[in-house]
């Protein structure tokens, strides 16, 4: 069953997400996400948001966040998903620490 009432998300929540079957590069399944789209945004409702996938594969990359409970955050594959991947909410948030490092690294990846 899929969520439809995202009017209560947050930056920097824990979703699990379907990301569905992956191609080379991308995240696939069910597994953990980070919200980083701004609240400002989400509080419009919008039918998209932009999350970073968590993995417990941990590769040392300096794009790894470490997200307590949930691996890491993956901040080289921010994703845009439909707010009907959202399988659950897990009550979980990152923190403002842990927001803004994915957010640093998003930028540094986009050269902003």
């Amino acid at each position: 069953m899929r969520l439809r009432a995202m009017s209560l998300m947050q930056a920097g929540d824990v979703v699990r997400c379907d990301f569905g079957t992956p191609a080379r590069g991308e995240p696939g399944f069910v597994r953990p996400a980070i919200v980083v789209t701004a609240d400002d945004v989400l509080e419009f409702g919008q039918h998209a948001i932009v999350v970073v996938p968590c993995t417990t594969t941990r590769r040392g990359w300096l794009s790894e966040v470490e997200i307590a409970g949930f691996g890491v955050a993956q901040a080289h594959l921010p994703t845009t998903l439909s707010v009907d991947r959202v399988v659950e909410t897990t009550g979980a948030n990152t923190g403002p620490v842990a927001l803004q490092q994915i957010r640093e690294l998003i930028a540094d990846l986009l050269g902003l």
